[in-house]
């Protein structure tokens, strides 16, 4: 609640209790004109008049300010009661309550209207929560279930060296798997809570996007993939591990939906506002539609899941990227590959 409209509403009631005051004086002087006009007071017993009148006054006072009160009380206090009431519902857990707000005006609307609104993104968070946990739930089972399969396969003592090679391969594969998707859930997590970007260092961008190049050489190699890097030299001042993510995961996003043979480049460049990585694949393309959600946690692009992921990474690409108050595009068309392009502030200070 902004303050000059706390003050706004005390003054309504204030001025309600003004009114409530001036009213009964108001109606009481009036009947008491009246007596006295027509000489009705006159022919009050002598019992009634001198002190006493004060008492019939005092006990009338008390009835118009009581009755004026309540009345007034419904115009003023009303809202704010069914507001009281209304968020006593929401601390029960109710979420899906509205107030009306089309017949106040001024404080009062404005009041209901930013209880609607958070009470909406109350209820938006219940139902991201809800689905979070069940797509966490449902990215563990799969890959449990995997290892349990296969943990159970090789209690049989009739499997060949090379089966049980296998099987031990395909099980470090899913745990592996397993401890990257949770490694990127508590980074997406901690990363949640963050405004910005701390711990920061000048170091050398081209550098790390090697480091990270060579470090997936299995995974591109695997594929027969042409990895080409163009960067240019570039010292710049961020988060090394943070920045690594956004490197790591746009690379293995690249490897994993280009087909083997393909060719992936990564360019770098450096002006006085923008770092800018772009990285191009030759991959299998995505549509508008695949593009509108490749950000959002969990998704994926592929709904048969027959390309390993837990749709991520993207998501952690996205986070770090708007901590560093920069952008990421997206070009793509299907069957002609992708390009992310990635820009950060380049830090450049005018001297």
């Amino acid at each position: 609640m902004k303050k000059d409209t706390f003050y706004s509403l005390w003054f309504r009631i204030v001025i309600a209790c003004f009114f409530v005051m001036v009213g009964t004086f108001l109606a009481l002087g009036f009947a008491f004109y009246l007596l006295l006009r027509f000489g009705i007071i006159t022919l009050l017993p002598r019992l009634v008049t001198g002190v006493r009148v004060l008492v019939v006054m005092a006990v009338l006072s008390v009835v118009t300010g009581t009755v004026l009160n309540l009345f007034i009380a419904r115009i003023v206090v009303k809202p704010i009661t069914e507001l009281s009431d209304a968020m006593g519902q929401v601390a029960k857990g109710d979420y899906d309550i509205r107030l009306d707000t089309e017949k106040y005006q001024g404080e009062i609307r404005y009041l209901r209207e930013d209880f609607n609104q958070m009470v909406q993104e109350l209820n938006e968070t219940k139902m991201l929560r809800s689905d979070f946990i069940s797509s966490v739930s449902h990215e563990f089972k799969t890959p449990l279930a995997t290892v349990s399969g296969y943990a159970t396969l090789l209690q049989d003592d009739t499997l060949t060296r090379e089966e049980r090679d296998e099987y031990l391969k395909i099980i470090i594969q899913t745990c592996k798997g397993l401890s990257t998707m949770t490694g990127n859930i508590l980074s997406l997590t901690s990363l949640e809570h963050q405004d910005n970007i701390s711990d920061r260092e000048v170091f050398r961008v081209d550098e790390q996007i090697r480091e990270v190049v060579l470090g997936m050489e299995p995974l591109w190699a695997e594929k027969n993939l042409t990895v080409t890097p163009e960067l240019d030299e570039i010292s710049w001042n961020g988060n090394r591990e943070m920045t690594n993510l956004i490197w790591s995961n746009l690379l293995n996003n690249a490897i994993k939906f280009t087909p083997a043979g393909g060719e992936i480049i990564i360019e770098a460049t450096i002006d006085r506002k923008w770092l800018t990585v772009a990285v191009q694949d030759s991959g299998c393309g995505m549509t508008p539609e695949v593009i509108a959600h490749i950000f959002d946690k969990f998704y994926q692009g592929d709904p048969s899941h027959r390309r390993k992921g837990n749709g991520l990474g993207l998501a952690l690409v996205h986070r770090i990227v708007s901590l560093y108050e920069g952008s990421i595009d997206v070009k793509s068309e299907p069957d002609l590959g992708s390009r992310f392009t990635v820009r950060l502030p380049s830090g450049y200070k005018e001297t």
